[in-house]
């Protein structure tokens, strides 16, 4: 099966956004910056889609998505800083907190399995949108705290369900929809 593909062109868009995006949050362009990364958010649900639909789901492909995923969430707290200092100050804490647990997900995968691993949990899909949606909306216009504490809360609860997923598995499955299947 051929590497390029649709639901790979739109994860290929997504990793070609990150050095763009670094660059607009430095130069501090933070209404190009909420477009741009708008429309990568839309990738992350297109390119599952369309792999499903077409019957191009793949190992690469779920590999793929995960790594273009990774590039976007370790970015993520650098960019509120650069972007919304005051928002970032006021919320340190907690990004802090989810950027260490976000930490002990990729750690927990690599010590057990020897790879960075990215389920396909409901948790982690309903905050990937959460995250995607809060993060969007917080550059194109301003962010909001109830929505993100309510954001903060299901990542949170997301990361502690893959951490647990990973403890408690004695294979890799990255398909795998919550803890309890």
């Amino acid at each position: 099966m051929s590497r390029v593909n649709v639901p790979n062109t739109f994860t290929g868009f997504r990793v070609i956004s990150v050095p763009i995006l670094w660059t607009l949050a430095l130069l501090g362009l933070q209404q190009p910056f909420g477009w741009l990364f708008a429309l990568a958010a839309l990738t992350d649900a297109l390119d599952g889609y369309f792999a499903r639909k077409l019957g191009l789901v793949s190992e690469f492909g779920a590999w793929f998505d995960s790594f273009a995923d990774n590039l976007i969430y370790t970015s993520m707290p650098f960019w509120l800083w650069m972007l919304l200092p005051e928002f970032f100050s006021a919320n340190r804490t907690i990004i802090i907190c989810l950027a260490v647990l976000y930490g002990l997900d990729l750690s927990a995968g690599v010590y057990k399995y020897d790879l960075m691993v990215h389920y396909h949990l409901w948790s982690s899909k309903l905050a990937a949108i959460a995250l995607f949606v809060f993060f969007a909306t917080a550059f194109l216009w301003q962010p909001n705290q109830t929505a993100f504490f309510i954001t903060a809360s299901i990542v949170g609860i997301s990361l502690l369900e893959e951490i647990l997923v990973t403890l408690t598995s004695k294979k890799h499955d990255s398909d795998r929809k919550s803890l309890f299947s």
